[in-house]
């Protein structure tokens, strides 16, 4: 392990079968690292490889296509929610697929989920875990996007999707000091996020959150932003991007297992076939400090 090397998990639903297949090929080159942050369902596919469990993300990943119950429209006009989150973060990480809370603890590197918090509209990172329900309820919290799924109350603080507040979470691992990160996104190349049709809605939904409002109407300026600075750093040789390198053929919320296997594939065979760039990457001498703009950009 290269403790000057971070790594970076985009959220992005059920498209994380692509960060699922790259992550496992990690796991068989015994690739880790002392940081990794995540948001949204980065965060649940990144604490399977936190416990080194391989072909964990892969098995979930196929309960959750093949439940009828796990997306259901009928569920989001009878219960305001979209997916069934009980079953996807209590029924598959305690009893169906479990993970190893020991394994994890035990891991070396340090994990760090983004959620927002609704209130302030700020992110809030967590990276002490005290249980196993610790775990699970934060990861739940990243996971829980706006409209589709309820909040969730941790510590008294109100928390949702940490995509909202920051999409791609290099903050953190720039504050921790780690001057360059592996990337893994789950968009292709040269992706440009475009604003949401849906302020209207997001007005009279979220009516008593102005911030929250804010965050939804700016996001894609956001995710845009941070892209544009990292694709700086990808010229230094600070930033490693691994994305689909194919079309992608999977959505959001896909319930097709089929398209969900060949993502995971894909990603797989994708970084195997760069596996000698990444490790020379890893494995190279630290740059430079990152630059003052780029921090100034992140802190302000």
């Amino acid at each position: 392990m290269n403790d000057n090397v971070g790594l970076l998990l985009e959220g992005g639903g059920m498209r994380c079968a692509y960060t699922a297949g790259v992550l496992d090929l990690f796991l068989d080159k015994g690739i880790e690292f002392p940081i990794v942050a995540t948001a949204s369902a980065g965060a649940l596919i990144g604490s399977s490889f936190i416990a080194k469990q391989r072909e964990r993300n892969y098995q979930i990943l196929k309960r959750v296509s093949e439940n009828p119950m796990s997306v259901s429209f009928l569920k989001m006009i009878q219960e305001r929610e979209l997916f069934g989150m009980d079953y996807i973060f209590d029924k598959i990480p305690r009893e169906l697929v479990p993970i190893d809370f020991g394994l994890f603890q035990a891991s070396a590197s340090k994990f760090i989920i983004g959620t927002t918090d609704i209130n302030t509209g700020k992110p809030f990172y967590f990276s002490q875990y005290n249980s196993m329900d610790d775990l699970i309820r934060i990861i739940r919290a990243s996971c829980s996007l706006p409209v589709l799924a309820s909040s969730i109350f941790h510590n008294e603080i109100e928390l949702m999707d940490g995509g909202v507040s920051d999409p791609i979470p290099i903050k953190p691992l720039l504050e921790s000091g780690l001057k360059k990160n592996v990337v893994i996104l789950t968009r292709n190349k040269g992706y440009i996020k475009k604003g949401t049709k849906l302020n209207w809605f997001f007005k009279r939904f979220f009516r008593n959150k102005p911030e929250l409002i804010k965050l939804l109407r700016d996001r894609h300026l956001r995710y845009n932003q941070t892209m544009q600075i990292l694709w700086e750093m990808e010229k230094r040789e600070e930033v490693f991007f691994i994305q689909p390198e194919q079309p992608l053929k999977a959505s959001r919320i896909e319930k097709d297992h089929r398209k969900l296997e060949i993502l995971y594939t894909q990603g797989y065979t994708e970084t195997e076939r760069k596996i000698n760039s990444i490790k020379r990457f890893i494995n190279a001498t630290k740059s430079d400090d990152v630059d003052s703009l780029s921090m100034e950009t992140f802190f302000s």
